[in-house]
């Protein structure tokens, strides 16, 4: 009897992991848009630029290494995102199940992800850009030379003969 149990558990987790959505990338939703068209998969990536409001809902675009996917859901499911990627900051890294739309009917025909569960990965963090040193030498020196160049043509022309 236990033996049965047993085996019932472990047919049910098989298939429990068998209907989850596909993991995919931007490549394949590029290079295989057909097929993903109207199923539900998970994408992960980073959230980059400005969540866009639109009523009740949202829209964020999540980036993964070749590419970025526009990303349409309710306001509630983006609460948890506080970094966007940009110059300063690495933004959160998210993973997003929901419906591929190759052609989106309900958007005028753009490419996007209609969100069902968004899900945080990773928090993103402040991202430090120390100062070159030569760089900051260099925006000392040139204005200088410039200033200097530019006195000596006025002297030039002052005393250039008409």
């Amino acid at each position: 009897m236990l033996r049965n149990i047993f085996i019932a558990c472990l047919f049910l987790s098989a298939f429990c992991l068998s209907v989850q959505a596909a993991t995919v990338s931007s490549v394949d939703l590029r290079e295989d848009s057909p097929k993903y068209d109207g199923q539900t998969i998970t994408f992960q990536g980073e959230v980059i630029g400005d969540i866009i409001v639109s009523g009740e809902f949202v829209w964020i675009n999540v980036k993964d290494q070749t590419g970025a996917v526009g990303v349409f859901c309710p306001k509630e499911l983006v609460e948890g995102i506080e970094y966007k990627g940009e110059y300063r900051f690495s933004g959160d890294i998210i993973s997003v199940k929901g419906v591929f739309h190759e052609r989106c009917p309900q958007h005028g025909g753009d490419t996007d992800i209609h969100a069902q569960k968004i899900t945080l990965i990773e928090k993103g963090e402040q991202i430090e850009h120390p100062l070159n040193p030569q760089k900051i030498k260099a925006s000392i020196i040139l204005p200088s030379i410039v200033f200097v160049l530019a006195i000596i043509h006025l002297i030039v022309r002052k005393f250039r003969k008409p």
